[in-house]
C-alpha cells in the first residue's frame, strides 16, 4: 500500500510541502508562496512519494468543517484543513471511497477553510482570506 494511503488512515499526512498522489507520483513545491500570497505558488520538479515523503515529518491532516465539497459528475470529494503544527494548510482531492487520490500539502499556507468551484476550477481559501486555485482537469489534480 502506498505511504500517503497509510497515513492517511492513520489521520496523518505529510508535514514538507508537495503533492503527494497515490499512484506513487509526487511534486515539490516552488517557495514562492507564502500565506499572503498563494499566488505564488506552483509546482516544481516531479519525483515520486518515495523521494519526497520523509515518515519522520508527518502531522495531522485535520479536515476543517466548511473544508469538504462533493464532486458534482460523482468522482469524489475536495476537503481542506490544517494539521497540528498551526501553519501548515492541506488541500486533497478523495476518490469515492474516501482515500486520497492527491494530497496537496502548504507548510506556509496557513489552514484551508473553504472550497469553491467553478467547473473544473477548484478554489481553496486560507483562514487569510487568500485562495489557491487548482484547475482538476489538469495533470497531476485529475483523478
Amino acid at each position: 500500500m502506498n505511504a500517503l494511503l497509510q497515513l492517511w488512515e492513520r489521520g496523518e499526512r505529510p508535514a514538507d510541502d508537495g503533492l503527494y498522489r497515490a499512484d506513487g507520483r509526487a511534486w515539490y513545491v516552488t517557495e514562492d508562496y507564502g500565506p499572503d500570497d498563494l499566488a505564488g505558488f506552483a509546482l516544481a520538479e516531479p519525483t515520486s512519494v518515495r523521494e519526497l515523503l520523509d515518515p519522520e515529518r508527518t502531522t495531522s491532516a485535520d479536515t476543517h468543517p466548511a473544508g469538504h465539497l462533493v464532486l458534482p459528475d460523482g468522482s469524489g470529494t475536495l476537503v481542506c484543513g490544517d494539521g497540528s503544527l498551526g501553519s501548515e494548510g492541506f488541500v486533497a482531492r478523495l476518490g469515492p471511497d474516501g482515500a486520497p487520490v492527491w494530497l496537496l500539502t502548504l507548510a506556509d499556507g496557513n489552514p484551508f477553510e473553504a472550497i469553491a468551484l467553478t467547473g473544473t476550477r477548484a478554489r481553496f481559501t486560507n483562514n487569510r482570506g487568500h485562495g489557491l486555485v487548482v484547475d482538476l482537469a489538469e495533470p497531476p489534480y485529475g483523478p
